[in-house]
């Protein structure tokens, strides 16, 4: 079979269109594919190892304060958590000058090693500005406290007398959580 000049030539054109095709279909697009996908896979990297920056500077920033607060505000024991707290709470409503009718703490029971929590229903009656320092006092404070639930009431039809039931939380670590992580260091000193 003999092919003529012009056979021949369509013959290479088709050839090197279906060629070109194949290439296309099978080796550039697959390339293209790929090289778009990890562009985006690098630019999520980027984003992570910013963000991760981003938290060591945070670290670095409140490391001193979260040292300070476990230090002096968490314990790991849950009788010393309790008294101190319980001793903080009588002395704010003291200096304020609020009538502590009564104060109950509730321990919670919680998974070992994680930081566990302890319950103090406070009730108390003061002035409205007495009440108002009392929870400035809980809210500022170093200890681990936070307010979970609170009523306040009048108990005289002026409003100069007021009654405040608290429910706060308070934590403490657990026995195998450590205080402060440990930063290893290699034979160069370095971190």
């Amino acid at each position: 079979m003999v092919l003529s000049k012009r056979e021949r030539q369509i013959f290479i054109v088709t050839l090197s269109v279906l060629v070109i095709f194949l290439c296309d279909r099978f080796i550039l697009e697959p390339v293209l594919d790929a090289r778009t996908q990890m562009m985006s896979e690098r630019q999520e990297l980027k984003q992570k190892i910013q963000k991760a920056s981003e938290m060591i500077k945070q670290k670095k920033k409140a490391g001193p304060e979260w040292d300070n607060r476990v230090n002096n505000g968490l314990s790991s024991d849950v009788s010393v958590a309790e008294s101190t707290m319980l001793n903080a709470l009588r002395n704010w409503t003291q200096s304020y000058g609020l009538t502590l009718v009564s104060i109950k703490p509730e321990r919670k029971k919680g998974e070992e090693g994680e930081m566990k929590e302890i319950i103090f229903n406070l009730v108390c009656s003061g002035s409205m500005s007495s009440v108002g320092q009392f929870l400035f006092q809980v809210e500022s404070t170093f200890f681990p406290v936070k307010i979970k639930d609170f009523q306040l009431g009048s108990r005289a039809e002026d409003g100069n007398e007021m009654s405040l039931q608290l429910k706060l939380s308070s934590i403490y670590l657990g026995e195998t959580v450590e205080k402060t992580p440990s930063v290893k260091k290699n034979s160069k000193g370095e971190e």
